[in-house]
């Protein structure tokens, strides 16, 4: 501190100090230890005394307290506070100790590190509870209770001093705007005596001072800013992370709490919360604050947004899942608080697919917010407010929260936050940050602790008072909703963007330059994911198929359900890879009771229409996929190809073995496709592709050569890859024990190999007609910070390579020229990922794997990231998984490699034929599609109950006019928005429809029948 300062300083601590005028220890504390609350009621008996603080030690712990205390009569300018300390105050509260106070049996509000104080009424007996968690942190922990008495006179004469005060670090001394705050402070601080506290001659002079500081400073000294930073009060609380589901149920209950708490005292505060999912806890946990919610929306001082269900990863989810967040997340906003949500909300996300602009502008959304780009390890994307341009062309409104601390120098860095402040530093520091200055003069800051939930504290509502007068040197700042924010915004930044003939865009994905972990570890719960995404829709579909084939029922409330319970497991902690064992173990109940509830679904009504199908004899071969397809079944052991099997139908076929396609000599596998041959090691030595005569591999290089690599992040265990990783190859040379098997119409060679303490069983398949070459994988993992992958040296010259996404792909490149193409060493895809050149290339197909590298010709799948934070069991244990080779002329149009992947995820499905009601052929095809690039992604039936959903898209980049065509006839058929909101009718021409789709396109119809 500058020595001239010191006297002003010296002042303000003064003044914290005496503004606390008594405190009295409550002694008398009854207490009884206790489990998660399932009903939310105050237990009336079971109390002791309690008199050792050592009976709280111990992490995710719960207790009851109960109080009792009377208040005393105050004058006017006096407050009584409840004060519960814990020892720990100040730290980061998310895993730290927090707890529910019951007034009187009411709910009053939420407690923590940093939320430790409780507003009382004067001269009022109180009965208190609180329902007290110990948090995720081992160690001493305290339980300290007092009732204190604050002078108001001397809180606002300190708030008064002390936002100016902390404003001159950041400001030039000899500075202007230094000059007019610190001589407006210097003779205020001259004007308190601080000779006799609390005697009148002391509170006269507060009073002089007080007057001269608002008239001389904060009226005539503030103001001339025309820079503003809108404050939005926020917490971030993730669903699940360090902490479990069942203590994510309790935080929203005191986040929510504390912040209605607040509102009654500071009637300018508003506050922003995304994702239903916690509203829905606190619906069904606190009936009582969620009701008391609802009201503040209706006062507008409460802002329900974020469209999604929770804030989901965006990267690993599917493009149906993406939606069902979208739609879910607005009917629930809409149903329960009368708000059409306008803003995509995710600031803490890893990434954001190119496919979502589009998805968002047909779900009725017209902004994006994040701020976790600005993580970024090596590049700083150059906007902050911008359209961001997806692969279809679509835009959407996207604005970067800027919030962070003015640094020493003044240069900003890189990273901002959503948990911010709003201290002088924090508000001058947002400012400072924004890169689109030309455009608007507004930024955001959400103020309010988060991660785990707490929220705004009276001490951010003061500073916020004092700092919207506008600070000398610093914007001043007001308080919107984030809408309103965004609103002003963009209205400004097109207006500017006329008049500077340039507007800012970002077309492509959002890379997040770090966290490239999150692709794979936890890799059974992503493949748990996978398969959740795919059973859904075949079940919907099925489903949809025997109501409109047999009057049966659909089951939406279930089908609702599952998808709820889908999506909640897509939270951006969950999926990613990135939570404690706790949260896996219960992810893993969760979808074991969802995979077999909706498999039971699927079956039951492929029964249901089986039994109606006009066969005495055979399979129903049922196929849940838009297109049609030879695929294989599993009957009594043996894998069986099927022929060819009718989009969204079935065929009742004889099902036997044919005739040897596949051969087997020592460690070679050949067909009518390819021969392969398998090295000692269980390396691919030469895959030849007989069609094309030549070979699918480099000189020299091995194909799917399992490659180890050291694995130890500088931070994050869990979420990243170290940019390094590849100059810690390990070294891993044993041999491998080749053992040949016969299953039906495939063949193949098993590779059994053993690392360390690890075994590693892959099964090399060839079918007799079909062009995969699958790796059926088993592998029994028990090692760390280790990373897997299977690795590719394709004969193939191409400076990109093309990856899956939602509703399309996109190329990235191969090569490293710039900081932006080295930065992607590790990168997303979903089901394939294709290298080709001119007349040839190779696509690798998998059943639950997204992470993907390429230098050069050499195409990589990541298989396994083994962490040890947060969660030390990470990716041990059984895995199991199938990656496929598709060697193909041509590029992955002309490979149908989006057709194989999607086969490859989505078994067929079959049924004896029994005796029935026999109206239904024994060859059908719901709807199918003669453009082979468009996908038929989603049949089901629609939300309102009055028809059914049909979503497909365009999966090659083209621009077509699809025909569709419809086993049953049809009375009108609408093209509908995400949401299902129809619009412009469709000419039917029998049972047909053609239906324009540009490049990428995401189009959903509404049919009737």
């Amino acid at each position: 501190m500058k020595v001239r300062e010191e006297k002003i300083g010296v002042l303000c601590r003064l003044l914290e100090k005496q503004q606390v005028t008594e405190t009295h220890r409550i002694e008398e504390v009854q207490y009884q230890p206790c489990g998660y609350q399932q009903d939310g009621g105050i237990p009336a008996e079971g109390y002791r005394p309690f008199t050792d603080c050592a009976e709280l030690s111990g992490k995710d712990r719960h207790f009851w307290f109960q109080l009792y205390l009377r208040t005393p009569k105050l004058p006017k300018d006096k407050k009584i506070f409840l004060i519960v300390e814990t020892g720990r105050e100040g730290r980061w509260d998310a895993t730290n100790p927090q707890g529910l106070v019951y007034i009187n049996g009411t709910v009053a509000q939420g407690i923590d590190v940093n939320h430790t104080e409780v507003l009382l009424r004067q001269d009022t007996e109180y009965v208190i509870h609180i329902y007290f968690y110990t948090g995720m942190e081992p160690g001493k922990l305290e339980f300290r209770p007092a009732f204190q008495i604050i002078d108001c006179r001397i809180e606002k004469l300190f708030y008064d001093f002390w936002v100016p005060f902390s404003a001159l670090r950041n400001l030039e001394e000899n500075g202007l705007e230094y000059t007019r705050i610190f001589k407006m402070l210097d003779q205020a601080a001259n004007l308190v005596c601080l000779r006799s506290p609390y005697s009148s001659e002391y509170y006269d002079s507060l009073e002089t001072a007080e007057k001269f500081l608002q008239q001389k400073f904060y009226q005539e000294t503030c103001g001339g800013s025309q820079a503003v930073v809108d404050c939005i009060g926020h917490t971030h609380i993730d669903v699940a992370w360090l902490w479990t589901l069942a203590q994510t149920r309790e935080k929203a209950q005191r986040s929510f709490a504390t912040v209605l708490a607040l509102m009654e005292e500071y009637p300018e505060y508003k506050f922003m919360s995304s994702q239903p999912q916690l509203y829905q806890y606190v619906k069904e946990a606190a009936p009582a604050v969620y009701e008391k919610i609802k009201q503040r929306v209706r006062e507008g001082r409460w802002e329900v947004e974020g469209a999604m269900w929770l804030e989901a990863d965006c990267n690993l989810p599917s493009g149906e899942s993406l939606i069902r967040q979208i739609l879910y997340g607005k009917q629930f906003i809409k149903e329960e608080f009368g708000v059409d949500s306008k803003i995509l909300w995710l600031p803490d996300v890893f990434g954001y697919s190119a496919a979502l602009p589009q998805i968002l502008r047909k779900s009725g959304i017209e902004y994006f917010v994040t701020s976790k780009i600005s993580w970024n390890d090596t590049n700083k994307l150059p906007y902050d407010s911008f359209l961001w341009k997806g692969i279809d062309g679509s835009e959407i409104f996207t604005n970067f929260l800027t919030a962070q601390d003015y640094p020493p120098d003044g240069v900003p860095v890189n990273y901002s936050c959503y948990n911010g402040d709003i201290t002088p530093s924090m508000v001058k520091g947002a400012y400072n940050r924004y890169q689109q200055k030309e455009y608007s003069d507004r930024v955001m800051d959400t103020f309010g602790y988060g991660d785990g939930g707490g929220g705004p504290t009276r001490k951010m509502l003061e500073q916020q008072r004092r700092l919207s007068k506008g600070l000398p040197g610093y914007p001043k700042t007001e308080i919107h909703t984030a809408l309103e924010h965004l609103e002003m915004v963009k209205k400004s930044f097109y207006q500017n963007g006329e008049a500077l003939r340039r507007i800012p865009r970002w077309t492509g994905e959002l890379y997040l330059e770090y966290h490239r972990g999150t692709y794979t570890s936890m890799a059974q719960n992503k493949r748990y994911n996978r398969k959740m995404e795919f059973l859904l829709q075949k079940a919907e579909g099925l489903a949809a198929a025997a109501s409109l084939l047999s009057d049966t029922a659909y089951p939406s409330q279930q089908l609702r359900s599952l998808w709820l319970t889908t999506l909640k497991n897509q939270f951006h902690d969950i999926i990613p890879g990135s939570s404690i064992f706790e949260v896996y173990e219960d992810s893993r109940r969760e979808y074991a009771g969802i995979l077999n509830s909706c498999e039971d679904l699927a079956e039951e009504y492929l029964e249901r229409l089986a039994e109606r199908v006009d066969a005495t004899d055979g399979y129903l071969v049922y196929n849940s996929l838009g297109f049609a397809r030879t695929g294989t079944v599993s009957i009594g052991g043996k894998t069986l190809e099927t022929g060819r099997i009718p989009a969204f139908g079935w065929k009742v076929l004889r099902l036997e073995k044919a005739e040897d396609g596949v051969k087997i000599a020592g460690n070679t596998i050949e067909n009518k496709w390819y021969r392969i041959e398998i090295n000692a090691y269980g390396g691919i030595a030469s895959l030849v592709d007989k069609r094309f005569q030549r070979e699918v591999f480099q000189e020299g290089k091995i194909g799917n050569e399992l490659l180890l690599f050291e694995d130890f992040p500088q931070d994050y265990d869990a979420w990243d890859i170290p940019a390094y990783y590849q100059e810690k190859p390990l070294q891993w040379q044993e041999k491998a024990e080749l053992s040949p098997v016969y299953d039906g119409d495939r063949a193949g060679l098993r590779i059994s190999r053993n690392y360390q303490s690890s075994t590693i069983i892959q099964t090399v398949y060839l079918y007799r007609t079909l062009p995969r070459i699958d790796f059926d994988t088993e592998i029994q993992w028990s090692e760390e910070h280790q990373l897997l992958k299977a690795a590719f040296p394709l004969k193939i010259h191409n400076s990109h390579a093309t990856y899956e996404i939602q509703f399309g792909n996109l190329e990235r490149p191969t090569y490293r020229n710039t900081s932006w193409d080295a930065a992607r060493f590790e990168v997303c895809g979903h089901k394939w990922a294709d290298l080709s050149e001119g007349n040839y290339g190779v696509s690798i197909l998998n059943d639950c794997k997204y992470g993907w590298s390429a230098v050069d010709s050499t195409l990589c799948l990541t298989l396994l990231k083994c962490a040890t934070y947060p969660n030390p069991q990470a990716d041990k244990g059984s895995h199991a998984f199938t990656y496929s080779l598709l060697p193909h002329g041509g590029d992955y149009r002309q490979g149908e490699t989006v057709r194989e992947a999607y086969s490859l995820n989505q078994p067929l499905m079959w049924r004896r034929i029994k005796t029935g009601e026999k109206k239904l052929p024994s060859e059908f095809s719901l709807v199918s599609c003669s453009n082979p690039n468009i996908i038929i992604e989603t049949f089901k039936q629609s939300e309102d109950g009055k028809g059914y959903i049909i979503r497909l898209y365009d999966a090659h980049n083209c621009n077509t006019n699809a025909v569709l065509s419809f086993g049953v006839g049809l009375k009108r058929v609408f093209l509908c928005d995400l949401l299902e909101n129809p619009g412009s009718e469709l000419h039917l021409e029998g049972r047909k429809v053609k239906v324009p789709v540009s490049n990428f396109e995401i189009v959903t119809l509404k049919v009737e029948k």
